[in-house]
């Protein structure tokens, strides 16, 4: 087995346990953006291995784009917030399990990041690159994601003062 395809295979697991873990966050959490936003993630790391599964398959990586959407994370994530907005006007108090659920998916996001850039350095191939790149972009914004709303649960009301026009902006 080639570096490539070990590496494939080390992206299978880490989306894989992603995608287990949203799931699990989700029917965990009793806050509705959190729920929503776990199930989001969830679909995007089971995305992102049906990609790596193919690619393994095969290793070609030119034809990638075909499996992103138009739709980056943050900007779903801005359309579940409108859905949910009345509903987390109010002040909806996390418990810890939620708030370390947060902690562990910012933690996994950093692992991935982590593991997609080491790819990146490993490889000369543009197109291997450029896959990567675009795997790194999405968990980065998981992350971001994911810390702007255990900030939010944390504290509610700073939060909107200082982040809500920034969401809803997209900014």
């Amino acid at each position: 087995m080639n570096n490539l395809s070990k590496a494939i295979k080390t992206a299978i697991k880490l989306e894989e346990d992603g995608m287990d873990f949203y799931q699990k966050a989700s029917e965990k959490t009793s806050h509705p953006f959190g729920k929503k936003m776990f199930l989001s993630f969830a679909e995007d790391e089971k995305r992102h291995l049906t990609i790596l599964k193919e690619i393994l398959s095969d290793l070609k990586f030119s034809d990638f784009d075909r499996f992103f959407e138009e739709k980056k994370p943050r900007e779903k994530i801005k359309t579940i917030f409108g859905e949910v907005k009345s509903e987390i006007k109010e002040r909806i108090a996390a418990n810890s399990d939620e708030l370390e659920a947060l902690k562990i998916g910012m933690d996994m996001e950093s692992k991935s990041v982590e593991f997609y850039q080491g790819a990146v350095e490993k490889t000369q191939d543009s197109h291997q690159k450029a896959f990567f790149n675009r795997l790194i972009d999405e968990e980065k914004e998981h992350y971001e994601l994911l810390q702007n709303t255990r900030s939010y649960l944390k504290d509610s009301g700073e939060w909107f003062l200082w982040e809500e026009k920034a969401l809803l902006d997209g900014g």
